[in-house]
């Protein structure tokens, strides 16, 4: 995601990471990948308190499912998907968070036309 941090900023989107590692963790984490520039929040206690919130929080193994949820200024999830191997795809992602904002573009049109 840091290589790419510049082209999420350009659509006014907001890259977090999260876990439920410690913030200690964390900062392991992203010294090994070389810096990282965008947050990383640690749902460390209660365990995975946020991720049951999305669903992604797997209590019998005490760790959390890799996923990819977008959601709007107001809070409201638009799309989330979990990633099952690899690196998460990047251009995919992108083109959600366009068709998403042209989906509000064309609201904002359809309420001035009315």
């Amino acid at each position: 995601m840091q290589e790419n941090l510049s082209r999420f900023e350009e659509l006014n989107t907001q890259v977090l990471g999260i876990s439920v590692d410690s913030v200690y963790s964390h900062g392991a984490f992203a010294e090994k990948l070389g810096g990282l520039t965008f947050p990383l929040l640690a749902d460390f206690h209660p365990k995975g308190e946020i991720a049951q919130q999305y669903g992604v929080y797997n209590a019998e193994r005490g760790y959390t499912k890799r996923a990819i949820i977008i959601m709007d200024e107001t809070g409201i999830i638009r799309h989330s998907e979990i990633i099952l191997k690899g690196a998460p795809e990047v251009d995919g992602i992108i083109s959600n968070i366009k068709a998403l904002a042209g989906e509000a573009d064309n609201t904002n049109d359809q309420t001035l036309a009315e």
